[in-house]
């Protein structure tokens, strides 16, 4: 019966990962799923820490080291290094910084196989490795629909079809029909290459018993950073695919831009500080209510940090999209430049 069952590789890309790299490894050697049927594929991104010493003492001849000479990798370069290497019918995603649950291969190889072989990728829900009252609140806040309307970290507590998950888990066939990650991508790596995948045909499915531990950020300025770059990186994603846009991605872009304008003729003018008051007033309210909601099935004493947290995503994202914007106008106007300059051969 166990050798019926798919192979499996787990590919897990890693740069400097020294702190986290153990329990990452311990677990997904750990999983439930049979251990003969599983491989790991652990990618050097060019570390220069401990990390690749941490991964050889663990002896297991189910880990492969896959070297490449201390270059420096990108996240999607790694990914494409492992799924080269790996043979087997279906390949996981797993991140040094987290770890998978115990039966994360188990539950994600019995989505796949009971989705139907239509179903090219799984995925499910990110779990905070981190139980400070900061972790709790922001991963409330991006939990929220209002923090981050339509994520994977506002889906359902039930089995749904789905856009993208992270730390998906794909059929062999699909990811390299589809051409693996693309190494352009710093971040939105994963959503990428699933929009290829349901492009070509294939079905992404959500499942909420899938579970994986992720390490989320410990400040209001990191929250910043990280949604400034998903915004950066959802602007190269619509420019490789329009049709992946959708209203709720161009949201807080619009809220960015038309508090930098209000506050800018708000010193001239009364109209623009009435509306500019009249928007924050409006915001404010709505981040109190959701993070109230938000809050009160879990410690409703977190609310005003779950409040906080929502201005800083938004506010990051926004500040992001706007720049991935102007990058992008900036390129063609350039490129246009560059054509008009260009001599003429007739």
């Amino acid at each position: 019966m166990t050798n019926s069952m798919p192979r499996i590789d787990v590919v897990i890309p890693a740069y400097n990962e020294e702190a986290s790299i153990g329990r990452c490894l311990d677990a997904t050697l750990g999983q439930s799923y049979p251990p003969e049927r599983v491989r790991v594929l652990l990618v050097d991104a060019g570390c220069s820490d401990r990390t690749l010493e941490i991964a050889r003492g663990r002896e297991d001849p189910r880990l492969v080291i896959v070297a490449n000479g201390g270059r420096r990798l990108t996240t999607p370069e790694a990914l494409n290094a492992g799924i080269d290497r790996s043979d087997a019918e279906l390949v996981a995603r797993v991140d040094a910084h987290g770890w998978p649950e115990p039966d994360f291969l188990e539950l994600a190889q019995a989505t796949l196989s009971d989705g139907g072989p239509d179903v090219a990728c799984v995925g499910g829900r990110p779990l905070s490795a981190d139980d400070s009252r900061f972790a709790m609140a922001f991963t409330l806040a991006r939990g929220s629909r209002f923090g981050v309307g339509g994520s994977v970290y506002a889906a359902p507590d039930t089995l749904v079809e789905t856009d993208t998950v992270p730390w998906g888990m794909y059929r062999r066939e699909a990811l390299v029909d589809a051409g693996g990650f693309d190494p352009r991508m710093q971040h939105g790596e994963d959503e990428e290459l699933n929009w290829r995948i349901r492009s070509a045909g294939g079905r992404i499915l959500h499942n909420p018993q899938i579970r994986f531990r992720y390490v989320p950020r410990s400040s209001l300025g990191g929250v910043f950073r990280q949604y400034r770059d998903y915004g950066r990186a959802r602007v190269r994603v619509v420019n490789a695919h329009p049709g992946f846009l959708r209203a709720r991605h161009l949201a807080p872009a619009a809220m960015v831009a038309g508090g930098a304008v209000l506050a800018a003729a708000a010193p001239f003018s009364r109209s623009a500080r009435a509306r500019l008051l009249s928007a924050a007033a409006v915001y404010g309210s709505a981040a109190t209510l959701f993070a109230l909601d938000a809050a009160r099935r879990d410690d409703i004493t977190l609310a005003p940090l779950v409040a906080a947290c929502f201005p800083a995503l938004h506010a990051g994202y926004g500040v992001g999209t706007l720049g991935g914007i102007a990058r992008t106008l900036s390129a063609a106007a350039s490129d246009r430049c560059g054509s008009l300059s260009s001599p003429s051969h007739d």
